[in-house]
C-alpha cells in the first residue's frame, strides 16, 4: 500500500509499506522468475529450492529484484490514482525501514508546478501585417535567371565576377593536407569563397597557367591543424567563363513556366510570395498572441525542467552540427566556451519554452479543451487519401508518438482559435 503527501514546491512524499506477508509475496515472485538463473549442484537447473539458494547465494539474495518489484507496482499505482502527480524527473528513492515486520520505502517526485492564469482573454494584441513588395518579384525573377545562366568559355586573362574552373592541391609545411585538395572545382571570383587572397591571386591567370597561391589560415579557423598556417596551393586554371543571364521578357517567361508573358509569370510570383506572406504572418500573430498570454502567467519553474529542457536543446543542437560534419566539441573550441558557458547562454529561452508549455496546458485543462475521434480521423484523411490508404491503416502506420504529435496539433490548433476569437488584434 502508498501513501501521498504534498511537500513545498511541489514535490511530493509517496510512502510505500509491505507488511511480513506482503514482502515476503514479492520475494517468493522473484524466486520463481529468476530461479532459473542459478546453476546448484546437486540439482537440475531452475529446481534448486528457495532455501538452498539462499543458503548458496546468501539469504538477501532476492532482495533487490523484492524492491524493485515493490517500488515498482506501488508506485505506479500511485501515479494512476493521484491525478495532481504529473512527475518530471525521477524519484529520489530511500528505505525508511526494513525488518521481520516488513519494509516501508519512501520516494521523493518533483512534480509540475502551479500555474497560476493571468488574463488570457479581452487582450489587445499586435497583429503582424506586411505586404509583398516590386523587390521581392524582381529579386525571384533574377534568381530564375541565374538558374538559367550559361557559362561561356573565353580566351583572355580571369577578372573579378569571372568563373573559373580550377584543380588545387594545398600544401602545409610542404606536406599535402586533408580536405585541400580538388579538381574541376567551378569558382566566382570575388566570391569570396575561399581563404581571404586566394581568388585575387587568380585574378589575371588564363587558360592552361599553373600558379602557387600563398594564403594564410584564419587564426580562429575550425582545423586545429590549420589555424593561424601559412600555406601554398599550387593551382591550374582549367577553363575562364563569363556568366550570362537570359533577357527578362516573353520567351524567358514562357521557357521557365506555364505562362506566355513575362506579367503572367510576375503575377504568379506575386501570388505565390503572398501566399508564404500570410503564413508567415499568421505565425507572428498567433506568437505575438502565445507571448501575450504567457506573460500574463506565473510559475515557479523546478530547475530540474530547465534542465531537461537545455537537455533536449543540446541534443538538437549537436544533431544540426553533424549534419555539417561538426561535432559540439569542435564548436566550444572554436568558440572558446565551454559545454557549461553554452547551457548558461540558452538557459533564459529554454525556462521560457518551459513556462510556455506549462501556461498554455493550463488553458487548455480549464477550458476543458480536447480531441475527438471524429476530428482526429478527419485530420488523419487528409493525408491517407494522398496515399491511397484508409484512416485505419493510416493510423496503424504512425505509431503512438506521431499519432500523439497530430493530437497535440489539433489541440493546440483548437486553442489558438480559442484565444484568437478571445482577443482583440490590433
Amino acid at each position: 500500500m502508498y501513501t501521498a503527501k504534498k511537500l513545498e514546491n511541489n514535490k511530493y512524499e509517496i510512502t510505500i509499506t509491505a507488511n511480513k506477508e506482503e514482502w515476503e509475496a514479492y520475494v517468493e515472485h522473484v524466486y520463481e522468475e529468476t530461479r532459473g538463473k542459478f546453476n546448484i549442484e546437486g540439482f537440475r537447473k531452475g529446481k534448486a529450492p528457495r532455501a538452498i539458494i539462499e543458503k548458496n547465494y546468501g539469504a538477501t539474495v532476492f532482495y533487490d529484484d523484492a524492491i524493485d518489484h515493490l517500488f515498482t507496482h506501488e508506485y505506479n499505482h500511485a501515479l494512476e490514482h493521484e491525478t495532481d502527480i504529473v512527475p518530471v524527473a525521477s524519484p529520489e528513492i530511500r528505505i525508511d525501514k526494513f525488518d521481520e515486520d516488513g519494509i516501508v520505502l519512501v520516494a521523493v517526485v518533483q512534480s509540475e508546478p502551479d500555474v497560476k492564469l493571468g488574463a488570457y482573454t479581452g487582450l489587445e494584441i499586435k497583429k503582424a501585417t506586411g505586404e509583398v513588395k516590386e523587390e521581392q518579384i524582381t529579386k525571384e525573377l533574377n534568381q530564375a535567371r541565374e538558374r538559367q545562366a550559361r557559362y561561356v568559355k573565353v580566351d583572355r586573362e580571369a577578372k573579378l565576377d569571372d568563373f573559373v574552373v580550377i584543380d588545387f592541391t594545398g600544401f602545409v609545411d610542404k606536406k599535402e593536407f586533408e580536405g585541400g585538395k580538388a579538381e574541376d572545382y567551378r569558382l566566382q571570383l570575388g566570391s569570396h569563397t575561399f581563404i581571404e587572397g586566394f581568388e585575387d591571386q587568380i585574378v589575371g591567370m588564363k587558360e592552361g597557367e599553373t600558379k602557387d597561391v600563398n594564403v594564410k589560415f584564419p587564426d580562429e579557423y575550425f582545423s586545429e591543424a590549420l589555424k593561424g598556417k601559412p600555406a601554398v596551393f599550387k593551382v591550374t586554371v582549367k577553363s575562364v567563363e563569363e556568366k550570362t543571364l537570359p533577357e527578362l521578357d516573353d520567351e524567358f517567361a514562357s521557357s521557365v513556366s506555364e505562362f506566355e508573358t513575362l506579367e503572367e509569370y510576375k503575377a504568379d510570383i506575386k501570388k505565390h510570395l503572398q501566399e508564404n506572406l500570410d503564413a508567415k504572418l499568421k505565425r507572428e500573430t498567433e506568437n505575438n498572441i502565445i507571448e501575450a498570454v504567457v506573460k500574463n502567467g506565473e510559475v515557479d519553474i523546478p530547475e530540474v525542467m530547465i534542465e531537461r529542457q537545455l537537455d533536449m536543446f543540446m541534443e538538437d543542437f549537436s544533431t544540426r552540427l553533424s549534419y555539417q560534419g561538426y561535432k559540439v566539441e569542435d564548436y566550444l573550441e572554436q568558440m572558446h566556451m565551454t559545454m557549461e558557458d553554452l547551457r548558461n547562454e540558452r538557459k533564459d529561452q529554454a525556462k521560457e519554452v518551459v513556462k510556455t508549455r506549462l501556461v498554455l496546458e493550463a488553458i487548455v485543462k480549464k477550458e476543458n479543451l480536447d480531441v475527438t475521434e471524429d476530428e482526429l480521423d478527419a485530420k488523419l484523411a487528409e493525408t491517407a487519401t494522398r496515399y491511397g490508404k484508409s484512416v485505419e491503416e493510416y493510423k496503424k502506420s504512425l505509431g503512438n508518438r506521431n499519432l500523439a504529435y497530430i493530437q497535440n496539433d489539433i489541440l493546440m490548433n483548437k486553442l489558438l482559435t480559442l484565444l484568437k476569437d478571445g482577443n482583440k488584434l490590433v
